[in-house]
């Protein structure tokens, strides 16, 4: 047996660009805007509480305003950021990998080849269970975290998914021996 290492000709790549992405469900979009109310309205109450009480002594009554403000600006960011960002992820399902696009300003491309799955689960916290949503992780061979996570699944979606790459991980390790 000789060892055979041919070279591929970079035209002859298959296009990340030309794959067809599936959106994920709109009602994802309400789920982050409610956490982010959330959140707000439990940032803004302590601001307005610090505003209010000015705890610090020697702190001028101003650090209380300039801090008031930076946290409505941050949360406004945050709301831009939701909103532009959502339209910016999406998913593509392949016959040997998936593909997860996110990112409006640090946008960001992840594969996962079902050879490496080890491990495969799906999450529904109460807010998504309330638009019927999950969240569907891959786990890959070294790390105890996810290595893919694709968030605003139809919760039917991501079981259809799961059981799709789980049958495709079967196939290839039985491949391999």
């Amino acid at each position: 047996m000789t060892f055979e290492n041919d070279q591929v000709p970079i035209s002859e790549l298959p296009r990340v660009s030309e794959l067809i992405l599936q959106g994920l469900e709109k009602g994802y979009l309400s789920v982050m805007l409610l956490r982010l109310s959330i959140f707000s309205a439990a940032l803004l109450l302590a601001l307005v509480g610090l505003y209010i009480f000015q705890p610090i002594e020697g702190l001028p009554g101003f650090a209380y305003v300039a801090l008031l403000l930076l946290g409505i600006f941050y949360i406004v960011w945050r709301y831009i950021v939701i909103v532009k960002g959502f339209d910016n992820k999406a998913y593509a399902l392949r016959d040997k990998d998936i593909v997860y696009k996110t990112g409006w300003l640090w946008k960001s491309m992840t594969t996962t080849p079902f050879a490496r799955v080890q491990h495969i689960s799906i999450e529904q916290g109460p807010i998504e269970r309330k638009w019927n949503l999950a969240r569907l992780k891959l786990y890959t061979a070294g790390g105890s975290t996810s290595d893919l996570s694709i968030p605003g699944l139809e919760y039917n979606t991501a079981q259809d998914l799961k059981e799709f790459i789980a049958q495709k991980t079967r196939l290839s390790e039985s491949e391999e021996e």
